[in-house]
Formats: structure tokens, sequence, C-alpha cells
């Protein structure tokens, strides 16, 4: 490669403009770790007069996707757009045109990562993706680098920081007395106030964008390709403030959770859902809009990676490290992504877990109705006791199978004027 690297950076929202600051302010430490300059020849915008939070030359922007694509003096393309289209198909381009990319696009490589990587071997290029996981936590170079001698058998993570800071949110507001049921709407709000959280913050609150990395993830951890549709998701519009105060007196946190496992028979359960930790478990600190990782391995035994997760210089962080990569290492491997192999998935109804009930009632008969099915599994009762909603117990189970669960819980949604929330146990 050349020692002039030339960029063309599809995007400058918020992503697109930490990239531009980082490349500026670090402009001399990134020559010394790769002994090339990079200069960026071309920013694909939608609006040529719109105001941006960066400074761009005019002369630098376009609106013609193709002009900063296949321009023959690009080496390096960054797709920092987002959303599947166009980003996918210009991807496509950049790589049948012989550039390397970057992407921090968790969606695109999710949904059709398979065939861009093979592309990108048939094209003698690199397609790098750190920041389509978890910010600035370097955790996919750790997987395919220092780590990968070591077999992996679990991967739990906080892959989606928006939702650890709503839940952080929510504690802080039922600790200081705030209504418990109105938790949820007043950290969301200030998750968006923050730009934590878009307008339309279901791509985060529901688990998609949890479920996106998830895949990646999982298939990097366990070398096996991960259909997004065999991602069990589960969002975290349904949980209360009332759950943030059991999970404080259970010694317990609540975290949206992305869990990948190899299962004794082989097969690879991957899944997200909101998740009760105890405090011993790594993750029980991250807090707030911070990304974490925890790996269990044969070598390494357990490792995990704490950072921050949200925001542009985050993001940018590890689209800048991709950068450097490329620079040092422009050959791809030789050899076929072995991460792309195909293998067995399970199904999140073969599992064997731990479960937290909140029963809700008008009166003690309602509730001693709901009581009844989980008394024959076993499960230990909390006390109950009056809340503005109504009478309240908990139950926390023993371990039991998740699809003859799943059967018991659907008989106690069926009781009438009473209300059960759910949520594993790690």
């Amino acid at each position: 490669m050349r020692k002039v690297v030339r960029l063309s950076i599809l995007g400058a929202g918020t992503v697109g403009g930490g990239v531009l600051t980082l490349l500026r302010e670090n402009a001399d430490l990134l020559n010394a770790q790769t002994g090339k300059r990079f200069t960026v020849r071309h920013v694909l915008v939608r609006d040529l007069s719109k105001p941006r939070a960066v400074a761009i030359e005019p002369k630098r922007l376009t609106t013609d996707p193709q002009r900063a694509v296949c321009d023959p003096t690009v080496d390096i393309v960054l797709e920092l757009m987002g959303g599947l289209e166009p980003a996918r198909s210009l991807i496509r381009d950049a790589l049948q045109a012989g550039k390397h990319v970057i992407t921090a696009n968790k969606l695109v490589m999710a949904v059709s990562g398979d065939e861009l990587i093979r592309l990108a071997q048939q094209r003698g290029v690199r397609l790098l993706y750190e920041a389509s996981v978890a910010g600035s936590l370097p955790i996919l170079n750790a997987l395919q680098g220092a780590l990968a001698g070591n077999r992996i058998s679990r991967v739990v993570g906080i892959v989606n920081s928006t939702t650890n800071f709503i839940l952080r949110e929510m504690e802080r507001a039922v600790e200081a007395g705030e209504p418990a049921e109105t938790a949820y709407a007043a950290a969301l709000s200030k998750a968006q106030e923050l730009g934590y959280a878009e307008a339309d913050p279901s791509s985060d609150v529901e688990g998609y964008d949890a479920q996106y990395k998830t895949a990646i993830l999982a298939r990097l951890a366990f070398l096996q390709y991960v259909p997004l549709e065999s991602v069990y998701r589960e969002g975290i519009t349904h949980l209360s403030g009332r759950d943030l105060i059991w999970a404080k007196r259970l010694n317990m946190g609540l975290k949206l959770l992305s869990i990948s496992e190899r299962l004794p028979d082989g097969r690879l359960c991957a899944r997200v859902h909101p998740t009760l930790i105890p405090r011993e478990c790594p993750l029980y600190v991250v807090r707030g809009a911070f990304s974490g990782v925890w790996l269990q391995g044969n070598g390494f035994q357990e490792m995990s990676f704490h950072g921050f997760g949200a925001g542009a210089r985050a993001t940018a962080s590890a689209v800048v490290g991709d950068l450097i990569e490329i620079a040092r290492h422009p050959k791809p491997p030789k050899y076929e992504d072995p991460s792309l192999r195909p293998g067995e998935t399970a199904p999140i109804e073969t599992l064997c877990m731990r479960y937290y009930l909140r029963l809700v009632a008008p009166d003690e008969t309602v509730l001693r109705a709901l009581r009844e099915e989980l008394i024959l599994l076993g499960a230990e009762f909390h006390p109950s006791e009056t809340t503005e909603q109504g009478l309240e117990q908990v139950a926390l189970t023993p371990p039991l199978n998740e699809g003859a669960f799943q059967t018991t819980f659907a008989r106690l949604r069926t009781q009438k004027h009473g209300t059960v929330q759910v949520i594993r146990i790690l």
C-alpha cells in the first residue's frame, strides 16, 4: 500500500464525524503506527448544504455514491451510513472495485456478512467490521487474534449500551423514590435527550440491535455461521421499575444480555433477553452507556472487556483501529474464513434455566391461583406485599426446561385479573 492512503467516507453523521475528528486529532499517531498518511478524498452525504458538527471542505463532499466508491485513486472505503440499503450495495460495489472496506454496520454484517466476506476474499481485499459489535471494545480482533487458539465455550455480553443506560436510569429513579411504573418512560426520554437513543428507539429497546451483534459475535467466537433468525430476541419494554427494586433486593443486577454458548450436544445457542445476574458476574459493574463482554474458553479460562459503548468517539475508535490494521496488513489471508463454516444451532427451548417471576393480583384469591402452578415447579416464594398495582409476590424457580416452562407461563397468562412478569436468571 502506498505511503499516502486515500479514503472515501460514506456518511457524515455521528460516526462519520467522529472518524473525521480522530483522523485529524491523531494524524501524527496514525503515521507513527503505520508509516503512512491518511487523506480523505470523498465524503458521501445526502445534502450538500446541511450544517455539520465537523467541518468538511466543500470539495470533499459529494452526493454521488459511485464517485465515492469507484474512484480509482481511493484505497479504502469507510461505510458509516447505517441501515441495510444502500449501505450493503455500496459495500458490495466497493469490494467489486477492489477497495478495502471498513464498516460499522451491524445489520449488514448480520444479514449479508457471509456473502460480503467471501466477495472480499475473491477480490483480494479486506473487509473489517470491529465497530459493528461493541463500540470501542476490540472484541472481534481479540477473537481472531490473541484468543484465536482457544476453544470458546460461552460469550456473555452487554452489547447495546443504550438499554444498559436505560436500565441504570430506571434503577436510579426507583432508588430516588420516583414511581416504579413511570421509570422506563422517564429513562428512555433521558436517553433520547442525551443522544443515546433514537427518536424511534425500537431497534435498541426491542433487542434488534443486540440480536444483530450477537449473530456476528457468535459467528466469530464459535467459528460457525449463525443465521440472524436463529438468534432468540426479547427486549426491555416490558420491564418495570419494580423489577429493578427486586433485583437489588435479590443482590442481583438486571441487564439486557447477549448470550452464546456451545451446548453439550455440539449445537450453538445464541439469544438476547433481559437477565438477572449475580453481583460476582463481571458484567454486574458495567453501568450506564457502557458495553462489556465476558468470555469463557479452555485456554484463558475467563476474560472480560469493559468500555464506553455509545457515541461518536467510541465507534470511531474501532473504525480507526481497523484502518491501522489494513494499512499494516493490506493482503487478506489466503485461507477461507473459518467463521463461515456451517453448523447446527439450538432453539432457546432446549435450555434449562432458573426464572424470576413477579406475580401481581388484585386480591389474595387471584394471587393464590397464580401460585398454585409455580408450587408444582418447586418455586421458592418471597413474602407478598401491597403495591399501587395490587398484591405482589416474587418467586424464584429451580432450573427448568425453557420449553416446558413456557407452557406453564402460557397458562399463567390466561388467569383473569392477574399479571406475571418473567425474567431469566444467569
